[in-house]
């Protein structure tokens, strides 16, 4: 049965994932050697995947606002995590960022590959939600485009080269850039996913914001793949981790949040989606360049609504051009910040 341009199964299947998540901290490969940020990593789901990529041996950089908020989850995880034979524990480090201001990112994207020749996984995962319509970041940004995706892909842009440098001295499609989606993407974005045209003046349609932002993660994805992934070897891929207990409800209105409390998961079950875009041999450019969209706990999604995949393609493939357009908007508003 279609509901909002999608089967009802899809929607039940984000709530109710299949068991046996295909990768979690059971089964995860050795990660020694190998490094990798983590955007907001001090709690929810990037926390818990901050935590499985550090006892796998993969050394860690949280990139966040508050410093102190990052070193009391590096505590607590380090006395959570003990070594357990054959594998070694990574390491854990922290970065201001503020994605907010487009000029914080570019700080941290600087002192990154200052102390970096490798990075094998971005993982995007930082993100607010339901924030107040006038909000606006430090260079006038609809908040939640401006924090959910235009900071990400100003952050993706500035790593990529260190991404490729990681890409050629490793299997292919193993070095990534990991978006992190919604279910709201397909209930409750507007047609197109992204209203390009209203970005620079947007309505006071909050919730409107943030799925469309969420989409607005999968447009950039497949932009980055599609522009530049063959060239530079990274597979940019985006998915919907699923819908947990986290910090992002925090600004939410209780009448908006306790009808969907029974519905949400522990933040670990997010953080086993990362691992299956991170990590998973399904997932290679091929796939990336087709714009695919992952969903929970570590799957295909088997069929978005026709209005966002004819987003994905141009003009002249027959589709509306809307994600190119939308990241020919980001690279507009990133171009003062986009060299480090």
């Amino acid at each position: 049965m279609p509901l909002l341009g999608v089967g009802l199964a899809t929607i039940w299947s984000q709530f109710f994932p299949p068991k046996n998540p295909p990768i979690t901290e059971n089964n995860v490969p050795s990660l020694s050697g190998k490094v990798f940020i983590v955007t907001g990593g001090s709690s929810g789901i990037g926390y818990e995947l901050s935590k499985i990529l550090y006892g796998a041996g993969g050394k860690v950089y949280i990139l966040s606002r508050t410093k102190s908020n990052v070193e009391a989850a590096i505590a607590k995880i380090k006395s959570e995590v003990h070594p357990t034979e054959g594998k070694e524990l990574g390491g854990l480090e922290f970065i201001h960022m503020d994605l907010e201001d487009l000029a914080s990112v570019q700080s941290a994207a600087k002192e990154f590959v200052a102390k970096e020749a490798r990075l094998d996984v971005l993982f995007n995962n930082a993100g607010v939600a339901h924030l107040p319509a006038e909000k606006r970041t430090k260079q006038g940004l609809e908040y939640h485009h401006g924090v959910n995706s235009v900071g990400h892909v100003l952050l993706s842009k500035l790593l990529m080269p260190i991404l490729s440098e990681t890409a050629k001295k490793s299997p292919p499609n193993s070095a990534r850039v990991v978006w992190p989606a919604s279910i709201m993407v397909e209930l409750t974005s507007p047609a197109g996913g992204v209203l390009v045209s209203q970005l620079d003046t947007p309505s006071p349609k909050i919730d409107e914001h943030y799925s469309a932002s969420k989409a607005a993660n999968w447009f950039a994805a497949s932009e980055f793949a599609k522009r530049s992934g063959r060239e530079t070897g990274v597979v940019s891929i985006a998915g919907n981790p699923g819908s947990f207990v986290t910090n992002v409800w925090r600004s939410t209105p209780g009448f908006l949040y306790y009808p969907f409390l029974p519905l949400l998961r522990k933040p670990v079950q997010g953080a086993y989606t990362y691992l299956w875009m991170g990590f998973s041999e399904e997932v290679n450019m091929d796939e990336a360049v087709a714009g695919r969209y992952a969903t929970c706990d570590g799957r295909w999604h088997p069929g978005q609504r026709e209005d966002l995949l004819l987003a994905l393609k141009s003009e002249e493939e027959g589709g509306t051009g809307r994600a190119k357009g939308y990241f020919d908007w980001c690279e507009g508003k990133i171009a003062p910040f986009s060299t480090l």
